[in-house]
């Protein structure tokens, strides 16, 4: 089990140092180089793979010719509905029209592929098992942590980016990151119990809140090491949950071998459009508290105002070296007093994001926990009925 835990739990640490090492692969050469380097260390991987010789074990035969088809169906997409996600709101959701079709197809494919597989005598995806209590609760709350998960790489990182900053300065902040995974892992690893999830997620959300709600009350001059108390939280979050998820539905696979393949669709589909989805989301909800805040700020910035008029006179008289005419030196001025209004306005608009993530992380933590007390009291009942005595019949007169 620790070995599963520390498998699953390094591949979080990709993203941190991604952040860290990039730049300089960059340097080397350019975006060619980096992708040569990732094809390396993906040749490597296989050929460690192929290497590593696995005791014998069980053997079944389980894939079918009738599962083409439901590749043929889920592959595209899936391809087509990360799409969406990822450039929705790049593009803007209403505005580009190849994003309504790409939406339209992945619905009618990721259907068909579901349909197919529910009314087959032998499924390569059990959607029935899918659709059982335990599946369903086990995959949104996935969704949501890794939801919760996307202020690592949307909110912090976005927020970073607005103010002007690159990614040679967020290395610390990276770092402190990717630290907080490794710890994360260890501490999963140290402490896993089977059958146990509550505990390590509760403590994983309320790290992720923790780290939002420190985030929310950034400024202007907020800089990577101001956060480095939140993101190592974060990061020890995003680890810490993952092995006991893992091993959850892992107990319900022992179970029932035959569903490995169904699982393993679960867990990756809610890993991977749950990161998505919550970029989409908060991208987008981000761009929308922006446009608010920037009206409610322009709203006020009148040149009656005497403060906003010796604002843009010293904006103004920046440029008086290079600039001789009055006329544009004032505009000039006035264009700079609106950059800073949209800086300001892009800061208060990811402290919305920050806590609604930290909004999102609590209550998602609420609902595991009310969840665990239910079944806590049923466990009671049952076990009070069990222990009674069984009623003595009384005799006939």
């Amino acid at each position: 089990l620790r070995g599963l835990v520390v498998g699953i739990g390094v591949a979080q640490l990709a993203t941190p140092l991604a952040r860290i090492f990039s730049a300089e692969l960059l340097e080397f050469g350019e975006w060619r180089g980096l992708y040569l380097f990732e094809l390396g260390l993906a040749l490597v991987a296989l050929g460690c793979v192929l290497m590593l010789r696995l005791p014998p074990s069980d053997r079944m035969k389980v894939f079918e010719q009738a599962d083409f088809l439901t590749f043929a169906l889920f592959a595209p997409g899936m391809a087509l509905l990360c799409a969406v996600l990822s450039l929705g709101r790049v593009e803007w959701w209403f505005e580009t029209e190849w994003i309504g079709w790409a939406l339209s197809g992945a619905i009618v494919l990721l259907t068909s592929a579901i349909a197919v597989e529910h009314f087959r005598a032998n499924p390569l995806i059990n959607t029935r098992w899918l659709a059982s209590g335990t599946m369903v609760r086990l995959g949104v709350s996935v969704l949501l942590i890794r939801f919760s998960l996307s202020e690592q790489s949307t909110g912090a990182v976005g927020f970073m980016q607005a103010l002007g900053l690159t990614n040679d300065q967020m290395h610390v902040m990276f770092a402190m990151a990717a630290f907080g995974c490794a710890l994360g892992i260890v501490a999963s690893a140290l402490t896993i119990v089977p059958g146990r999830m509550i505990i390590p997620s509760s403590i994983a959300l309320a790290c992720i809140a923790a780290g939002a709600l420190l985030d929310a009350h950034s400024t202007s001059l907020t800089r990577p090491q101001d956060m480095l108390l939140s993101q190592f939280l974060i990061g020890f979050g995003s680890t810490y949950f993952l092995g006991p998820a893992m091993i959850l539905g892992m107990g319900q696979v022992i179970a029932q071998p035959r569903n490995l393949i169904t699982f393993v669709v679960l867990f990756g589909m809610a890993q991977n459009l749950g990161g998505l989805v919550g970029t989409a989301a908060l991208g987008t909800f981000q761009t929308a508290r922006e446009k608010y805040h920037s009206s409610q700020l322009v709203e006020h910035l009148t040149l009656q105002d005497p403060l906003v008029a010796s604002r843009v006179q010293a904006g103004a008289s920046a440029y008086a070296p290079t600039i001789a005419d009055p006329a544009l030196r004032n505009a000039m001025g006035v264009r700079a007093l609106g950059t800073a209004a949209s800086r300001e306005a892009n800061v208060l608009a990811y402290n919305d994001v920050f806590m609604l993530i930290a909004a999102i992380a609590l209550l998602t933590m609420v609902w595991m926990l009310i969840h665990r007390l239910r079944l806590m009291r049923r466990d009671r009942a049952l076990a009070r009925a069990a222990s009674s005595p069984l009623p003595v019949p009384t005799p006939a007169p």
